[in-house]
Parts: C-alpha cells; structure tokens; sequence
C-alpha cells in the first residue's frame, strides 16, 4: 500500500468498505482513481485500481445483460399487467402485510380474497379506483420478502413489475418492515420519493469538458474533471442545475437503470374510513395528473367521464385529447373552476387544473 494517500483517498476508501452495491463499489473506486498519487512509486495502485474498475464495470454488464433475459421469461410475462386509466399504482408489502384487505377497502369490493396465511397472492391482482370519475389502475403485486432483490421468491419478476408502474403504494405494518421494502427496492436501483441528481452530462464534439453551474458543486471542479475523464467523458457538456455534494452523485446521475417513483407509506391495519378517503386523495397526487371536465355549449358539464391530463396541461393539449381538428381550429374556450370568475374566456395557452370544467369554441 502507498503511504502518501490523501485525506480524500483514503475517505473513498471507507466509501468503498461500505459499498453495497456494483454500482457504489464503482463509484468509490473511481473516486480512489481520481484521488490517487501520481507519482512513479504509486504506478502499481493505479493499475490495480484500473483492473478493479474494468472487472465491476464488466460485472455490471453482465448483471444487465441477466436481467434483460431474465426480463423476458414467461414469469416475468405473468407479472405484467397493461396500463389503463388515469396511471397504475402498484400495491407492494412483505407477507401478511394487508395488501388484499387493503386493496379491497379502496375499491370497495372483494377484488382478491383476504387469508390469515402469507403468500396468497402469487400473481397481480388488477382493479379500477374510481376517483371522481377517473379511473386509477390499482396492482396488488406478490409479497417481496429479504432477498427479492436477489431473485428470491419471483423477486426479480415482482420488483420489474414495480419498474414498470406509474407509482408505488407500500403497505409496511412497522418501520423495519419499511425499512426492508426501501432497500430491496433500492438494491434493484429503483428509489422512493427522490429525484435524479441535478446534472447531466452528455458527450461533446468539442474537446475538453464545460462545465455550467460549477458553484453548484460541493467539491473541487477538477475532481470532477477527473472522474469524468475516468468515466470516458473526455469530451463532454456538464449542466449542473441543483447542488451537487459528492461523486457518489454523479454516478448516480449517469446510472440510466435508476427509475424513481413517488410513493405512498401507509400501515393498512390502522387505516379507518377517514384515512381512506386522505389515502385515496394522496394515491391521485402521486400521478402528476388532473381530471378536466368538458362541455358542449348550452349543454350541462359531462361529470361521469372526466379526461385526465399532466399536470401543467393547457386548454390547447386538452383540444388535442379531444380531437386533431379540435386543436387545430381551436380560438379560445371557457374555464370554470380555476378562472377568477365562472366562464371565463381564455386562450390555448391557458394552463388548467385539477376539476376544471372547460368548454371549447371552434
């Protein structure tokens, strides 16, 4: 071992000790390489750390490669269900954690029966929540249990059911049951509740590396340099839009199998019909989404079929939802709800929200 390490080197190092997974082992050895001497006397650490990389990097692909065949298997066929509706929520929980009484109590039917012995839910159980009017697609998914992350008990086919969601509702009885469901999750590189570091890198014509947003970063820019040109970004535009406070971040940034996904925590056995009605406002929220009613002129509002929009949608996506020669002969409409007062005309650029009633002039 070289005796002249840095402080920053030999923090990595701890880094890499506490690693949990290819992908954090690469992020700290790729933080050791930026920090290690350069001098002749510390040629053999950096070859050796140079082998460590390309053996985990090749260990990741391989890793992908699995699951992208394992993704194609016929259990992994079973476990996918179609989207429909407003957006799927899929419903996850260790054994025994309430997920069918649950799903039930939200439907208010028996959509999948409720058994005192865990695994009883061995393939998704599909079911429409009528949300004033919308329908949100609702997925009881099998139990994860320890391990499923590793392939245990259809693991891997249940948590690429979790991937392919719109949103997560956990259903954990304690907070290491919690705690557990995060980290199977996590391990899957699927996070809760959290947003991709704010920067992207993207290589580059031009020579050298630009960097915009620099005050953003928590460390030396030129560690930054360094680890990217490590990473094969010789070359390359870096925006940074948000603070920055490690490497690990970055490599975060630039893992493109990290999927984030809003989530709901909830324990179904404390939930009553007062928590049911917040739950199912809060399951609404997770989807990013508004429910828009639409009218004819000197017709009453159509409240049965709501369309359901993005967030931030205007009056002109809605005429697109509606119709192409809608949109394209479109000159203004009528908004009740969100406008200052009933009626009142606005443009195709007018941004509307949740429970709006609008009535489009053509």
């Amino acid at each position: 071992m070289v005796s002249n390490i840095s402080v920053e080197y030999a923090n990595a190092m701890k880094k890499l000790d506490s690693a949990r997974t290819p992908e954090e082992r690469l992020a700290a050895l790729l933080e050791m390489k930026s920090w290690a001497p350069t001098h002749k006397g510390a040629e053999n650490l950096r070859s050796d750390l140079n082998r460590k990389i390309a053996e985990l990097r090749s260990e990741i692909e391989r890793l992908k490669s699995s699951g992208t065949k394992k993704g194609s298997s016929s259990a992994s066929s079973a476990m996918y269900i179609k989207k429909e509706g407003v957006g799927q929520v899929v419903l996850v929980g260790l054994p025994n954690s309430g997920k069918s009484w649950l799903l039930n109590k939200l439907i208010g039917k028996e959509v999948t029966p409720v058994t005192p012995y865990p695994f009883a839910t061995k393939e998704p159980a599909p079911a429409m929540l009528n949300y004033n009017g919308g329908l949100i697609q609702l997925v009881e998914l099998p139990a994860l249990i320890e391990g499923s992350s590793e392939g245990k008990a259809q693991g891997k086919e249940i948590l690429g059911a979790v991937r392919n969601s719109d949103a997560v509702l956990v259903c954990a009885n304690s907070i290491n049951d919690k705690d557990l469901i995060v980290s199977e999750l996590e391990k899957s590189s699927i996070f809760l509740n959290k947003l991709r570091p704010p920067i992207v890198v993207k290589n580059s014509s031009f020579p050298g590396i630009q960097i915009s947003g620099k005050d953003f970063l928590g460390f030396p820019v030129e560690q930054l340099e360094q680890f990217l040109k490590n990473s094969g970004f010789a070359n390359s535009q870096v925006i940074i839009s948000g603070k920055i406070s490690s490497i690990s971040e970055v490599v975060e940034a630039l893992d493109s199998k990290i999927c984030y996904k809003k989530a709901v925590f909830v324990n179904p056995f404390l939930v009553n019909d007062h928590i049911l009605i917040d739950l199912k406002d809060r399951i609404f929220l997770l989807l990013d989404m508004i429910l828009v009613f639409t009218k004819k002129p000197g017709e009453d509002v159509d409240n049965k079929e709501p369309i359901s929009l993005s967030v931030g949608s205007t009056v002109e996506n809605l005429a697109h939802e509606l119709h192409k020669d809608f949109a394209k002969n479109l000159k203004h409409a009528k908004v009740w709800g969100s406008t200052k007062f009933p009626g009142q005309m606005v443009g195709p650029e007018y941004v509307l929200k949740n429970n709006d009633t609008v009535e489009i002039a053509i």
